[in-house]
Formats: C-alpha cells, sequence, structure tokens
C-alpha cells in the first residue's frame, strides 16, 4: 500500500524546543536518544498531539508509575509556558505562543503540512488552539514572525491573514475532521487510531492492555458502520409493524373461513345424512323388491308342488289297500302265532347280549376308576404326612428362639405322622393364638429396634460432633471465651482482613502471679467482656458493621487517640504492662476503674471475692483466657474431657449396635416363625383338603364298582333264558312246517311299510305345502305394503338431498359416492346418518357461539340455522365477506413480500452482507499476511504465530458471508434471509447507537497468538503464559501483538499515516530481539517514533532511519545531534580504494 510519511517535524516555543525542526529522511523510523529528562518524550508527544489533535492524548504517559491519567501530570499549558519541576515554575511566566508541525510526504511525493498552534497566559487558564493543514513544505508555514529584529511565534490572527483563510482552521474540531478526512479515512477510524496511539506510547498501557488478547483485537479492530445496521434494524421493526397488521388481517380472514368451514361442515353433514337415509331407504326398499320376488317364485313353485303331492297320493292309497289284503291271506296260515313269537324271543336274545355286553365294559371301567382313586388318596396321604413331618422340624428348630410355647401344635403335628388318617388329626390346629402371640412379638421387637438404631444415630453423631469439637480445638490451639459464635466471628473477622483482637489476648499477666488471682480476675471481668473486641478509629466502622449483623451477642472497643486513660497501680501488680498490648490495656482500666484492687477474705469454711463494694464466692475454677498458657493448659484440659466423653459415648454406640444386632436376630427368627405358620396354614390345609376330596372319590369308585358287578350278574342269568325260549319257539314251528312263512311274512310287511310310510310322508308334505302356500301368499302382501311405505320414505330422504345439493350425474351415483364403503350397508348407513345429523347440530351451536365472539360482533353476522346461511350487517353472504377478505389479505401479503424481498436484497444481501465481507476476508487476508512475516522472524529460541478461528456459534454465518457473491446471489440468499429472521428479535432490540452482536464479524472469530519453539505445537499465549520467564521475554509478545494491530488499523482503504509511538522503549529485551521487532515493524510498513535512553536505528534490519541525541543543558536550552542511517550497501571508490575502509560512526552537528 502506498503509505504517507513523516519527513520533518518542527517545533517553536514547545516547552525548551525553542525552533528545531527534525528531518526523517526517507520516511524511515524516529529514534530519540539521551538522557532521563533531556526532552525526548516532548518531540514525541508534539507528533502525537499534531496527529490527534490532543484526543486521548497523555503528555509524558510513561513517566506516571501509578494513578489516574490526568492527575497532576505535564499539561497543555506547562509546554506553552515551559514548566520544569526543576526550574521551581515556568520560564515563561506570561505565556505564549506554541506550534509543533510535521511535514509529510503525500502522493508522488508532494508534502503536506500540518500544524498545531496553541495560547495561554497562565496555568491556570484555558488554552486556545487552532491548526493548519496545508500542501507545502514545513518550512513555508508563517509560523515565525520577525518583530524589531527579534524572531517570535506568529499569533493566530497573523496565521490566520497570512494563509489567506486557505488550510487554516480556527477551531480544533474542524482540524481534527478535516486531518480525519485527509489522512485516516474516516471519523470513526481516527478515533481508534487516537486511543491506539495512546496505548502504544507507553509500555506500561501495553502491558495493561495485553493480559487478554482476544479481548483486545475485538476491541481494536475496526467496528462495521453502524447506519447499516440502524438501517436494517429500523427497517426490520417497520417490517414487524406490517407484518402485525398482516396478521390481524390473516386472523381477520381465519376467523371467515372458520366460519365458511364450520357451514360447508353444516351442509356437507346434512347432505350425508340425507344421503344416507336415501341410500337406506333406497336398499330397504331393494331389499323389498327382492323378497317379494323371491316370495312370489316360490309361491308359484309350492303351488306347483301341492298339485303333484295330491296325486301322488291317491296312487299311494290304492297300494296301500292291495298289500293289506296279502298280509292278512299269509297271517292266516299261522293260526297260532308262533312266527311271531319266535321273532319277538329273538328280538328279545339280541336285545339281552347288548345289555349284558354293556354292563361288562361298565363293570371294568369302574374297577379301573377305583384302582386310581386309590392310589390317589394314597399318594396324597404321603404328601401330608412329609408335610407334617417338615413342619414338625422346623417348628421345633425355630420354636426355641420365641418366646412362647409352641407344644400344642407340635403335638398336634406328631399326632398325625403316627396316624393311619392324619387328615382327621390336621382337621384343627392351633395356628390363630400362635400368629397372634408371633404378631404381638414381633411389633414389641419394632418398637425395640426403631428406638435402638434412633439411639445408634444419635450415639454416631455425637461421637462426630465429639471428635470434629476436638479437632477444631486442637487445631486453635487455645482455649476461648465461652461467648455464642466467638470462634465464628473470629473467623469472620480474619478473612476480611480486620484488625480486631479479642481483649484477653492483649493482655499478659505480670510475672509471679498465681492461678488462683488468675482465676478471680477471670471471674470478676467475665467471659463476655474478655472476649471484647477492641479495634482502632480506622476499622471501627468495618468491624461494627460485621459484628452487629452476624454477630449480635458480641461488644465492641474503639480505641482512638482521644481515649482518656484510666492508669491503676493495682493492675500493674497482675498484668506485664511492657508485654501486654496498650489498647487492651486501656479497656481494661475502662472496664474495672477502681481505686484498689481486688482480693480474697476467709468466711466460715469459704473464700469470699471483694472489689468494688461487690462480694462473691470465689470460684474453685482454674483460670483460662488469662495468659497464654493458661488458655493452652485450658485446652488441654477441654481436649482430654473431650476425648473422655468421646470414648464413653463410642463405648456405648458399640454396646448398642451388639444391642441393635440381637434384636434384629430375634426379629429375624419371629418373622421366619410367621413364614412357618403361614406355610403350616397353606400348605397343610391344601394336602388335607387334597386327600379329604381324593378319599371321598375312592368312596364312590369302589361302590360304583360293586353296583357295576352285580349288574352284570344279572344281565347274563337273563341272556341264558332268552336263549332258552328262542329255542323251543323254532321247535314248535318245525313241527308245525312254518319254515320261510316268516320271510315272506317280513317282505309284505316291509313293503306295506314302506308304502305306509310313503303315503304318511306324501300327507305330511301336502298339508305342509299348503301351509307354505298359505304363508308365502300372506308375506307377499306384506313385502308389497312394506316396499310401498319404503320408497315413500327414499322419496322424502332425497326431497330434502336435492334441497341441499343437487347433483350434476344420476343421483344414485352420486349417493353410492357420497356414502363410500358404507353404501352397501344399512346399519352403518343409520349409524352414518346419525352420526351426520349429530355433527350438524353440534357445528351448528359451534357457529352461534362463534358469531357472538368479539371477531363476530365486528362483522355482525347473523345465522339463519335451517338455511345454513350467515349475514353480516352490510345484508353480505358469507361467502362475499370471505372473497372481499381474501382479497384485501392477499393485497396486503404481496405487498409485504415484495417489502420484505426488497429490503433484504437492498440493506442485507447488497449493503450488510458486502460491507461483512469486505471485512473479513480483509481480516481473514491480513492475518494471512501477519502469520507469513512471523514465520520469518525468530526472537531467540522462539518464534511467534498469529491466528484467527471461526467461533463455533458463527462458523455457519461466517461461511455464508465469505461465500457470498453479488452477481449470483440465489446461492446463499435464502439461507441468509433464513438467519435473519431466526435473529430478527435479538436484531431488534438492540439499543440506539449499537451494533447487534450477532452481525459484528468481530465476534465472530478468536483471535490467538502462539509461542513455538523448536520441535513442539504453539501455545497460546495468556496471562499464565506470559508471566513465565524473564521480563523481556514478557515484553516481547506484547510489542508484537501492538505491532499486529497496528498493522490491522493502518491496514485498509484511505489510512494514510501508520504512525506507531513508543516512548521509554524495549526496556529490559535484548538486542536480538529489539532488532527483530524493529525488523518486523518495517515488514509491516509502519513507520516508529522511539524515545529511549539507548536505543538507536542503526540495525541492518531497518532501511531508513534517524537517530537523535538530545542533550539539555543547565539553562534547559534542548540540543539535538543527528545520525541519519541507511541499510542499502555503499558505493566503492574504484579510484580511492583508501576511501572504502569502514569510518567510525558518530552524531553530525548540532541541528
Amino acid at each position: 500500500m502506498d503509505f504517507y510519511r513523516i519527513k520533518k517535524i518542527r517545533l517553536i516555543n514547545f516547552h525548551n524546543f525553542v525552533d528545531e525542526t527534525i528531518e526523517i529522511r526517507s520516511g524511515g523510523h524516529l529514534f530519540m536518544l539521551g538522557d532521563n529528562g533531556s526532552g525526548k518524550t516532548t518531540v514525541l508527544d508534539a507528533v502525537h498531539y499534531v496527529l490527534t489533535a490532543g484526543r486521548s492524548m497523555e503528555f509524558n504517559s510513561a513517566a506516571r508509575v501509578a494513578g489516574a491519567k490526568h492527575a497532576a501530570g505535564r499539561s497543555v499549558q506547562g509546554i506553552v509556558m515551559r514548566y520544569n519541576i526543576e526550574s521551581n515554575g515556568p520560564l515563561n511566566p506570561n505565556g505564549g505562543i506554541t506550534y509543533a508541525a510535521l511535514e509529510i510526504s503525500g502522493r508522488q511525493g508532494r508534502p503536506v503540512s500540518i500544524a498545531i498552534g496553541v495560547s495561554t497566559r497562565s496555568m491556570d487558564e484555558a488554552v486556545e488552539r487552532w491548526g493548519i493543514i496545508r500542501e507545502c513544505p514545513v518550512g513555508d508555514l508563517p509560523l515565525v514572525q520577525t518583530e524589531n529584529g527579534r524572531r517570535r511565534a506568529a499569533t493566530k490572527s497573523e496565521i490566520k491573514a497570512a494563509l489567506g483563510g486557505s488550510g487554516y482552521y480556527g477551531q480544533i474540531g474542524s482540524y481534527a475532521d478535516d486531518l480525519a478526512a485527509r489522512f485516516f479515512s474516516d471519523p470513526e477510524t481516527f478515533s481508534d487510531v487516537c486511543k491506539f496511539l495512546a496505548t502504544g506510547k507507553a509500555y506500561r498501557e501495553i502491558a495493561a492492555h495485553t493480559n487478554d488478547y482476544h479481548q483486545l483485537f475485538r476491541q481494536l479492530l475496526q467496528e462495521p458502520p453502524r447506519e447499516i445496521f440502524e438501517a436494517v434494524i429500523a427497517n426490520l421493526k417497520s417490517l414487524e409493524e406490517s407484518r402485525q397488521d398482516l396478521d390481524k388481517l390473516r386472523a381477520k380472514h381465519l376467523f371467515v373461513e372458520e366460519l365458511d368451514a364450520l357451514l360447508t361442515r353444516v351442509t356437507d353433514s346434512r347432505i350425508d345424512q340425507a344421503a344416507c337415509e336415501w341410500q337406506e331407504r333406497h336398499l330397504a326398499a331393494r331389499e323389498f323388491q327382492d323378497a317379494y320376488d323371491h316370495c312370489s317364485g316360490r309361491l308359484t313353485a309350492e303351488q306347483s308342488r301341492l298339485a303333484e303331492l295330491q296325486t301322488e297320493q291317491k296312487r299311494l292309497d290304492i297300494l296301500v289297500e292291495s298289500t293289506t289284503h296279502r298280509h292278512n291271506e299269509l297271517q292266516r296260515q299261522d293260526a297260532q302265532g308262533l312266527v311271531a313269537k319266535e321273532r319277538e324271543a329273538r328280538l328279545a336274545v339280541d336285545d339281552a347280549k347288548h345289555k349284558h355286553e354293556q354292563a361288562k365294559k361298565k363293570w371294568i371301567a369302574c374297577q379301573v376308576r377305583r384302582d386310581e382313586t386309590e392310589a390317589d388318596v394314597t399318594r396324597a396321604r404321603d404328601a401330608l404326612l412329609r408335610a407334617a413331618q417338615h413342619a414338625g422340624r422346623t417348628l421345633q428348630k425355630l420354636g426355641r428362639a420365641v418366646p412362647f410355647s409352641s407344644a400344642a401344635l407340635a403335638a398336634a403335628l406328631d399326632d398325625a405322622t403316627k396316624s393311619a388318617q392324619p387328615e382327621n388329626e390336621l382337621a384343627d390346629l392351633p395356628l390363630a393364638d400362635l400368629r397372634q402371640a408371633a404378631d404381638t412379638t414381633a411389633q414389641t421387637l419394632d418398637r425395640q429396634l426403631q428406638a435402638t438404631e434412633d439411639r445408634l444415630d444419635a450415639l454416631a453423631k455425637r461421637c462426630d460432633q465429639l471428635a470434629a469439637e476436638i479437632t477444631e480445638k486442637k487445631n486453635r490451639g487455645e482455649a476461648v471465651p465461652l461467648v455464642k459464635n466467638f470462634v465464628q466471628a473470629q473467623r469472620a473477622l480474619q478473612q476480611k482482613l480486620l484488625r480486631a483482637r479479642p481483649l484477653y489476648d492483649g493482655l499478659v499477666p505480670a510475672p509471679g502471679t498465681t492461678a488462683r488471682e488468675l482465676a478471680a480476675l477471670e471471674q470478676l471481668i467475665g467471659d463476655a467482656v474478655l472476649a471484647t473486641w477492641v479495634t482502632d478509629e480506622a476499622s471501627a466502622a468495618d468491624v461494627r458493621a460485621l459484628l452487629f449483623r452476624d454477630f449480635p451477642e458480641h461488644s465492641l472497643a474503639v480505641i482512638s487517640p482521644d481515649t482518656e486513660t484510666h492508669p491503676h497501680d493495682w493492675l500493674r501488680r497482675f498484668f506485664d504492662y511492657e508485654r501486654s498490648d496498650g489498647d487492651a490495656l486501656l479497656v481494661l482500666q475502662h472496664q474495672l476503674d477502681a481505686r484498689h484492687g481486688p482480693h480474697v477474705e476467709p468466711f466460715l469454711d469459704q473464700s469470699i471475692l471483694h472489689f468494688r463494694l461487690r462480694e462473691q464466692v470465689l470460684s474453685a475454677a482454674p483460670p483460662r483466657l488469662l495468659g497464654a498458657e493458661q488458655r493452652q493448659r485450658e485446652l488441654e484440659r477441654e481436649v482430654r474431657e473431650l476425648e473422655k466423653r468421646r470414648l464413653a459415648a463410642e463405648k456405648e454406640r458399640k454396646d448398642t449396635a451388639r444391642e441393635l444386632d440381637g434384636l434384629r436376630e430375634r426379629r429375624g427368627a419371629i418373622g421366619l416363625y410367621k413364614t412357618l405358620l403361614d406355610e403350616i396354614d397353606g400348605d397343610v390345609r391344601r394336602l388335607r383338603e387334597t386327600v379329604t376330596r381324593t378319599a371321598g372319590q375312592f368312596v364312590l369308585a369302589q361302590t360304583d364298582a360293586l353296583n357295576a358287578r352285580d349288574t352284570c350278574q344279572f344281565h347274563e342269568e337273563d341272556l341264558q333264558a332268552k336263549k332258552e325260549r328262542q329255542t323251543d319257539l323254532l321247535v314248535a314251528m318245525q313241527k308245525a312246517g312254518l319254515e320261510g312263512l316268516e320271510e315272506r311274512l317280513a317282505e309284505v310287511e316291509r313293503k306295506l311299510g314302506r308304502i305306509k310310510k310313503e303315503h304318511q310322508s306324501a300327507l305330511v308334505e301336502s298339508g305342509r305345502v299348503l301351509q307354505t302356500v298359505k304363508g308365502l301368499q300372506q308375506l307377499c302382501e306384506q313385502h308389497l305394503a312394506s316396499l310401498a311405505a319404503t320408497r315413500a320414505e327414499r322419496d322424502a330422504a332425497q326431497e330434502r338431498l336435492l334441497a341441499w345439493h343437487v347433483p350434476d350425474g344420476p343421483l344414485d351415483d352420486f349417493v353410492r359416492v357420497r356414502c363410500g364403503q358404507d353404501a352397501a350397508s344399512r346399519a352403518a348407513l343409520r349409524n352414518r346418518a346419525a352420526e351426520a345429523g349429530e355433527t350438524a347440530a353440534v357445528t351448528a351451536e359451534k357457529i352461534r357461539g362463534k358469531v357472538v365472539l368479539n371477531e363476530g360482533v365486528a362483522f355482525g353476522f347473523v345465522y339463519d340455522e335451517p338455511s345454513n346461511t350467515l349475514h353480516d350487517r352490510r345484508g353480505r353472504v358469507l361467502a362475499d365477506v370471505r372473497e372481499a377478505t381474501r382479497h384485501e389479505l392477499r393485497e396486503q401479503e404481496e405487498l409485504i413480500s415484495e417489502q420484505t424481498l426488497r429490503l433484504f436484497r437492498q440493506l442485507v444481501m447488497d449493503n450488510l452482507v458486502s460491507k461483512l465481507q469486505s471485512s473479513v476476508l480483509r481480516l481473514q487476508e491480513m492475518a494471512r499476511r501477519i502469520g507469513q512475516l512471523l514465520r520469518q522472524r525468530t526472537f531467540g529460541n522462539n518464534r511467534y504465530a498469529f491466528s484467527i478461528t471461526p467461533q463455533e456459534s458463527c462458523r455457519r454465518l461466517c461461511e455464508l458471508v465469505t461465500r457470498y457473491r453479488s452477481l449470483d446471489p440465489e446461492k446463499t440468499e435464502a439461507d441468509l434471509r433464513a438467519f435473519i429472521e431466526d435473529h430478527a428479535d435479538e436484531i431488534k432490540n438492540t439499543e440506539v447507537g449499537e451494533i447487534p452482536p450477532i452481525l459484528d464479524y468481530r465476534n465472530w472469530f478468536r483471535y490467538e497468538l502462539k509461542v513455538l519453539t523448536t520441535g513442539a505445537d504453539g501455545i497460546v499465549m495468556d496471562r499464565k503464559v506470559k508471566s513465565i520467564g524473564s521480563g523481556g521475554e514478557q515484553a516481547v509478545p506484547n510489542y508484537l501483538l501492538i505491532l499486529t494491530i497496528a498493522h490491522f488499523l493502518f491496514d485498509k482503504d484511505k489510512i494514510r499515516l501508520p504512525v506507531l509511538i513508543f516512548d521509554e522503549a524495549f526496556y529490559g529485551i535484548d538486542a536480538g530481539r529489539r532488532d527483530q521487532l524493529l525488523g518486523f515493524a518495517s515488514d509491516l510498513e509502519l513507520q516508529l517514533f522511539v524515545a529511549s535512553p539507548d536505543q538507536d536505528g542503526v540495525k541492518k534490519e531497518i532501511a531508513y532511519s534517524t537517530s537523535i541525541f538530545v542533550v539539555k543543558d543547565s539553562a534547559y536550552n534542548v540540543h539535538l545531534y543527528p545520525y541519519h542511517w541507511s541499510a542499502a550497501p555503499k558505493q566503492l571508490d574504484l579510484l580511492d580504494a583508501g576511501s572504502n575502509a569502514p569510518s567510525p560512526l558518530a552524531f553530525e552537528q548540532e541541528l
């Protein structure tokens, strides 16, 4: 970048400088060398004053060790009146005029001079200032006038006249504004430069500002233009108001839409109801028609069937008559009826045989059942006996641990195990009394357990409390007064670092004072007085506030210089005045203000303590507080006593723990005993019931087996008798010659039976068919009536349906589609019609409820339920109202959408994002450049690296901003717009004149300066890392930081003067590191102005520099000796080789 450079400095009557011009050749660095107080800093102050117009300015700031910046330092009046501390007053007591001017090499080397003039007449008078900015060498400025052969500084009016008003600024503010516009881009940047120059001027300020690198970088980075954010916030608020109006319109339209939806729901429900009713009646009519057609067809068929049956019946009548006649003829051949008798006997034999076989099978099954039940009884009794034996053994084991007798239950169980039928012995066990005794014992033990546990907890807490008290006393080291919260108050005073000590602590007993005398004194004084906190007036307020707020039971004694003493010689007998605290003795004197001290006299067998007319029995207690030895001895006694109590409590705790274990063991035994009783009651009863049930089943099975055996024998005998009768009849038939007759009779009988059966079937069927015909005739008549009624109901439903909706196509198709899957089910249609009717009624009620709300009242809606219509106060139906609100809402949405898009693209995309993108890219580029330059520099064994890292919360926004392209914004516009809308509230709520934090690009990054050593990764420079190493090592990153920030600040468009001022610079930094710092500053194209007792600019790392040696004589006049350095190689003289020999470096002649 093409920076301007300061080429000359001219000072006229500027403190001790009368009229001096310092040339800085080639725009290099300026180094001021000299003794302390020689005037080096004055030159830097002059440069600083002209460049900043005095803003954020502190004269001789490096000389301030502590205190406020504007407290008793060098002032502008002191500069004008040439005030020197050594001279005991100003050398120009009548005041005067001062000029400080700079010549700057501008575009194409053309000079531009800037100057400030200051005048004042006294140290207490306000100064008058004016400025000059003119394109000319500094020597051409008419700053000096010659009058009567003497040169003097030109006055304000003379300067104005000489310049003709061109380049003259009568007000310092206008000079500063023009200065900012010419050399520092804008007023905001100029303000940042003024602050930064003040920070870098003194190392103290550098060190103070570099504790937090990240925060310092963030503060010194150029902030985005505020007017962009103000416009964004204002337009977002305006847009929000428009959106609120739009929301109201949406709510209004939504209300109308909701009403329309309700009306539509009512209409749809009524259409659904009518359609379902029509379809249900249509299905019913179709069912009745189908039923009639089916019934009529059946009637015709049954009538034909009836005629056929009547014809068949006549034929069968004739056949029955002929077959009966033939059967009678055959029967007349067997007059005795032997054939019939033999047939009856044969049938009887077959029946007897069948019954015998069934009885035999039943007898076998009963025997098997009897054997099975007998085995079940045996198994059940065995299980019952085992349960009784187990219960008896367990009862004998657990019965020893319970305090009551279980003999009755044990005897019953033992008898059962010896009995053949144990179920009888176990029918009534004595469990209730035992269970009640166990419950009573368990309750008693539970109470004892709870009481013992509570006692054990209390003892444990007591032991812990005593142990903590012992530890606390041992840590304290001595006894303390028996005053509530004394230790807490002492600790609070120590934590607050307040000067206060208890009275007893300042009292040292006199040598030879007996323990009995000390005990008597403590009895007279009392713990409350001995615990009094003694302090002075300086700490009294703080001590008083602490004690009387948190420890009101404590007292305070304040010793002031005017506190009167009350000397009493008798106190010297008891206290060592040399070793005791004077304030404590003074307080005690006031408390024991008496001419005579205490004494003890015997009375009967007691010792009586006398003091100030008051008598009391002398306590036998030993002294506790007076004397460190007594306090330590008392503490040991208290610790021994507490230890005894702790050991006693610990012994009692162990005994109680053993007692608790015993109670728990007894309680566990009772629990097991109760469980055993429950098991006996449950298991024995269950097994006994099983035995009883299986025994009853065995008795029944045995009885059934006996009955089955008798029945089998009876049927066997009956079968034998019937066989003998059949044999006799067969013999008689052979004698009468009737063989074969039976077969012929059987054949005729079979034929006759078959014919009669057919005749009877025909007769029954004919009657049945006749009844069917009559029933079908009646059913056809009923179907015709139902069909007529159903069609009438369907016509009524059709009329209702057409009143609400006239379909385009056939009605039945519309209804079938409307009813959907339910169109084929009459039950579903009836349910659906009922639901639709209920929905219509409920929805109509909702409409009546909504029209009375504020929104409905605003329209003035009136609801006509029969016709399901709404009219507003203008007589418009709801459809017209809905269309009007839709039109109004659409117009407003189009307006706001267009406005939103325009505002976003114009304000956010075009202005805001472009500015932020420029700032971010510039920041990233400068960070990269700084990193490259730092990699080329080594400071001792260390190198440094500077980095910026996007904050995790801002990484997405940073990416969107950096990827934005103004010629193709669609790629990121949607994401950026979503981000702005998501944070709209945060942006709108930003205070006036502030930048929304989320849009401030300085908050998007983390700024870090790292120190790197050979073979190690970088370590972030923070307060802890900085504190390690020597002062010089700690100072290097501070200066690197200031140089880096200076580069960030100056490396932007329209900033022309990259100047940095160091006063008393580089202390503690070795030569190698200083050279690297100066080289780094040159790499950054900064122009340094450095004041130091011994730092010159003759360095190979510096291309050009001017070093000025400053000397101040006894008359306070300043003498300047320059040396101009150039690192360019010197042209060798080929003709005179001797002139090429290196010559010693020396300052030039005085300026």
